[in-house]
């Protein structure tokens, strides 16, 4: 995901299209810092919702999504950025 401007949050909203059945088993939400990637959440299953704080609002204008296991292809429907703090 890229934004022609810098966004900042310090949460990730992450939703499966269960429809189809729980498949993510682990995952990364990293972002670009200019230079580099860096993962700024790592954690388990998705499911039907799952909301990730992170300990400290982050600031960038690309995000990327990577499946690290999943039991089979893996249908997200949602990912969303927030700032709530």
């Amino acid at each position: 995901m890229e934004s022609p401007q810098p966004v900042t949050f310090d949460r990730v909203v992450l939703q499966e299209d269960i429809t189809r059945g729980q498949r993510v088993e682990s995952f990364a939400v990293d972002i670009w810092d200019g230079t580099a990637w860096r993962t700024a959440v790592r954690a388990g299953t998705i499911g039907c919702k799952r909301i990730e704080h992170l300990s400290a609002p982050v600031t960038t204008s690309k995000v990327r999504l990577r499946g690290l296991g999943a039991r089979a292809d893996p249908h997200v429907a949602k990912l969303g950025l927030y700032k709530a703090s």
